[in-house]
C-alpha cells in the first residue's frame, strides 16, 4: 500500500482523535523511514515510548502500519 493510502487510513480509522492520528501516522513514518534513528521524535517521549513498547501502541496503529 502506498504511504498516502496508508496515512489517509490512518486518519479515517482515527475517528476524528486528531491525537490518534498523529501518532499514527509518525508510526507509519518511524516504519518507513527509521526517523526515530535520525533524531526526529527525540523530543517526544510518548511516541518513543509506544514505538518501544509496541503493547503501547493502539490497535489502529499497528493496522494502520
Amino acid at each position: 500500500m502506498k504511504l498516502r493510502k496508508e496515512i489517509e487510513k490512518a486518519i479515517r480509522e482515527s475517528n476524528g482523535d486528531r491525537a490518534i492520528a498523529a501518532l499514527a501516522i509518525c508510526a507509519l513514518l518511524e516504519d518507513k523511514m527509521k526517523l526515530a534513528e535520525k533524531g526526529w521524535f527525540d523530543d517526544d517521549p510518548l511516541l518513543l515510548n509506544a514505538l518501544k513498547d509496541t503493547d503501547q501502541i493502539p490497535a489502529l496503529l499497528r493496522s494502520a502500519a
